[in-house]
């Protein structure tokens, strides 16, 4: 028997490598690293132009690389975005089997609409502060320009279709069960309950230290909670 599968989508700017670590810590998984066009290995593909053209580019990939078995979605930051679009079509769908958990990390259900205007210089410097902020960046690249003009434009073209993107549209309510990993100083869990809207079994919720990669300081626990989670499913 094939094992069960883990279906992962990434941040904004990000590539399939950040599920490296965790991926470790769960032996007993098989760790399907989306990766999105414009990024990582596909870095020569061009870039979305909103969440549509991600959704059914990741519904493709989901197809062609399922196994047949159980298997659960796990959405980082915007990861939550694609992973909640992909699954809108997965539930409409009735052919398809739906995934047996969803994992969601790092993101309200909030639109971002004061992405939408900005000029370019003022989304990359928008950008440039908030990957910092973050973390995301090292220190040593901080002012390095050959590293931002690799990776502004991945940041830019992912954070322009979050700005376009609007929470109110999305028609999902689905009884499969949620669990939500958060850090209360990155995105507090009065917003993150917000997930209860789409999700409408009890969310369950687990707090890490940190800021908003705290996945990077705390992916054995959070690999601790998948595992319990799908023991007792």
């Amino acid at each position: 028997m094939n094992k069960p599968q883990l279906f992962c989508f990434t941040y904004a700017g990000g590539n399939a490598s950040f599920f490296d670590g965790i991926e470790k810590d769960l032996p007993e998984f098989e760790l399907v690293k989306l990766e999105y066009s414009g990024h990582g290995n596909r870095h020569k593909e061009p870039f979305y132009q909103n969440f549509d053209e991600l959704a059914d580019d990741m519904f493709i990939q989901i197809e062609q690389r399922y196994s047949g078995e159980d298997y659960a979605l796990f959405g980082y930051s915007m990861g939550t975005i694609a992973l909640t679009e992909v699954l809108r079509r997965i539930v409409a769908d009735p052919a398809k089997k739906a995934p047996s958990h969803v994992f969601l990390a790092a993101h309200e259900p909030h639109s971002k609409a004061e992405l939408v205007g900005f000029t370019d210089d003022e989304m990359d410097e928008w950008v440039k502060d908030r990957t910092i902020k973050f973390g995301a960046v090292p220190e040593k690249l901080l002012n390095n320009k050959s590293f931002w003009r690799i990776y502004l434009p991945i940041y830019r073209a992912d954070y322009s279709i979050i700005g376009k993107y609007n929470f109110e549209d999305l028609s999902l309510q689905t009884t499969i069960p949620a669990t939500i990993f958060y850090s209360e100083t990155d995105t507090p869990r009065s917003e993150m309950e917000l997930w209860n809207k789409y999700f409408s079994d009890d969310c369950e919720f687990f707090q890490y230290n940190g800021t908003h990669f705290f996945i990077q300081n705390h992916h054995a626990e959070m690999a601790d909670v998948i595992k319990n989670v799908w023991e007792n499913k």
